[in-house]
């Protein structure tokens, strides 16, 4: 895709027709074959997964593989890295042993924007820190327009749980409205974040914003990411969402839920095994989403990759010593 970002970081790298793009080549590859697919030669693609994953990291190796493009598992801990080498200089050497593109999980926050300006080698983010998961709202957004025939525009989503430490929240947050969806963060309220975007609402009763909701999306506590430790024992009485409360709301709910899920803590296992659980859906139609933004990036005819020289005069102001030394 032309003009396509070198560095997916967040949301706000994306304007909305690539957005749209994106979700149309989606449903091209979930119902199409692989001799649809355009690229013209095998692409290779690094992961480097600095914390633990299952969907993430499994679904774009799946995609690449369905791409038919080359995949390599880059141990961050068993490279240079450990002997000083830069974290440019490491993504330099990707680039010129042929990778197209290195897909970065991390729990440092925006470790991806120092390179935007001079791009090393094309770079997903699969999150970082308590910043984004762009990947992880887009197969949201087409996992939602796919349920909702792709009338989005008025619909409502509840954010409930852990929205302070989710950065899937916080890309959704900047994903959604784009779309016309109404979004509601509910949960404790250390669990909310201190700045919340205009037009975004609270609820601290979760009953209450079910009521006003046309699907519920779950999170986890992260109890990895809390400076102070988190008494989960209570959680589920209050906060927990299970069959007998979406009943006593009177309407089917789709709930959704990035994973991993901690059955008998924010959700209950009949309603996993329930049909209004999506959760599975948005596993399966994250191959698709992340085929297209693997497609997407290899195609956007970005040239400017790579190291970067400044031209050195040797015939200018140079001693016989310094001639020497060269």
């Amino acid at each position: 895709m032309i003009g396509f970002p070198s560095i997916l970081e967040g949301i706000e790298d994306l304007n909305r027709e690539q957005v749209e793009k994106l979700l149309a080549r989606t449903k091209e590859l979930k119902i199409g074959s692989p001799a649809r697919l355009p690229l013209k030669r095998k692409i290779s693609v690094a992961t480097s997964f600095l914390e633990n994953s299952t969907r993430t990291k499994l679904s774009f190796i799946m995609a690449i593989n369905l791409l038919k493009g080359i995949h390599i598992d880059f141990e961050a801990e068993k490279s240079s890295l450990k002997k000083g080498e830069s974290l440019e200089q490491t993504l330099l050497t990707l680039n010129y042993q042929g990778f197209d593109i290195c897909i970065v999980r991390t729990k440092e926050t925006k470790l991806l924007s120092q390179f935007k300006q001079r791009p090393p080698i094309k770079m997903i983010n699969g999150g970082d820190g308590t910043n984004e998961h762009p990947t992880q709202a887009l197969l949201d957004l087409y996992t939602l327009n796919e349920l909702f025939n792709g009338e989005l525009a008025g619909k409502k989503v509840c954010i409930a749980g852990d929205c302070t430490h989710s950065r899937v929240t916080h890309s959704l947050m900047k994903l959604l409205p784009q779309f016309g969806i109404e979004i509601t963060l509910c949960g404790p309220k250390e669990f909310l974040p201190k700045e919340i975007p205009a037009g975004i609402k609270t609820n601290a009763n979760l009953e209450e914003a079910l009521k006003e909701t046309d699907a519920v999306y779950l999170l986890r506590i992260q109890a990895e990411r809390h400076e102070n430790q988190f008494d989960m024992s209570t959680y589920n009485e209050k906060w927990g969402l299970n069959l007998d409360l979406i009943r006593q709301v009177g309407r089917k709910i789709p709930v959704f839920h990035p994973g991993p899920a901690n059955i008998g803590i924010e959700v209950d296992q009949e309603l996993v095994d329930s049909n209004l659980w999506m959760a599975h859906k948005q596993v399966e139609n994250s191959v698709y989403v992340r085929m297209a933004i693997i497609e997407a990036m290899v195609t956007n005819g970005d040239t400017n990759i790579g190291a970067k020289y400044n031209t050195i005069n040797f015939d200018k102001g140079l001693t016989t010593n310094e001639e020497n030394k060269v």
